[in-house]
């Protein structure tokens, strides 16, 4: 168990396994499958469970011998038995190597940051957390367990990013703000249409209406195109205060910070 000191497991951006600076041997993709598919599951599951979600068969005796020689492959992959545990019928990764992944890392440390009390600590945590977070979580895994780990994990970091443009805001900090709010509508396009206004309005703020009005009309197509659906009446009467230069922000107050608590007006 002393060699997992030295166990890297990156799954964000990537699915890659190292043991004392080198990559972990699978010997088999249902191997390597199984691990990532456990990684997600810190509880674990029942033989049978696993066998009908990863495999897409029914239980039986060849099935179920494929399944013990899988979990021995992980277990001699890693070099501990206690790598994989089999509790009341349920199969799980030890808590030890589930720690270890750099996405459990990534929800540690958002979580560090969400308890902070201090505004400028807080952001540090941010950006620390934030950086962690170099991908979508196995990007190349089609199943449904690692979607809905990934949508997840998405969301976290499309909030997060949010936060850190609060906190940037606050900190006088407007384009930092601004491209912290680009990272989040980059990641999610299908955040509330009110996200998308405050964009427009700290383009309007920073670069000028030409910037913001370009946004805008990727806004429009992006609408047509992947919603079917048009701008909300609030959307299009920015579009014409910004055409115009109707509204002048003469004041130190970023226009972000005024609406960032409106609540989240979805894109339909």
């Amino acid at each position: 168990m002393a060699a997992l000191e030295n166990l890297r497991i990156f799954t964000l951006g990537t699915a890659e396994v190292w043991l004392n600076g080198a990559p972990v041997q699978w010997r088999a993709d249902s191997a390597r499958e199984l691990f990532f598919y456990l990684l997600c599951q810190p509880t674990g599951h029942t033989r049978e469970h696993i066998i009908e979600t990863l495999w897409n068969t029914k239980p039986g005796p060849a099935s179920s011998n494929r399944f013990r020689v899988t979990v021995h492959r992980i277990r001699v992959a890693l070099g501990w038995s206690g790598a994989v545990q089999e509790e009341y019928g349920r199969y799980r990764l030890s808590p030890e190597i589930v720690q270890a992944a750099d996405f459990q890392i990534f929800a540690q440390a958002l979580a560090e940051a969400q308890r902070e009390i201090s505004p400028l600590r807080r952001l540090e945590r941010y950006q620390h957390a934030l950086a962690l977070y170099r991908g979508e979580f196995l990007p190349l895994e089609e199943g449904e367990w690692a979607r809905e780990t990934r949508e997840q994990l998405r969301s976290a970091f499309v909030q997060a990013q949010l936060e850190l443009a609060h906190l940037l805001c606050g900190q006088g900090n407007c384009p930092g703000s601004l491209e912290a709010q680009s990272r989040a509508l980059q990641v999610d396009p299908y955040l509330g249409e009110n996200h998308h206004q405050n964009y427009m309005r700290c383009l309007w703020h920073l670069k000028g209406k030409y910037a913001s009005i370009e946004y805008y009309r990727r806004f429009v197509r992006f609408l047509h195109d992947e919603i079917g659906d048009t701008p909300m009446p609030e959307t299009i009467q920015l579009a014409e205060q910004i055409k115009g230069d109707l509204e002048a922000y003469q004041t130190e107050e970023c226009p972000f910070a005024r609406r960032l608590t409106q609540s989240a007006a979805p894109v339909r």
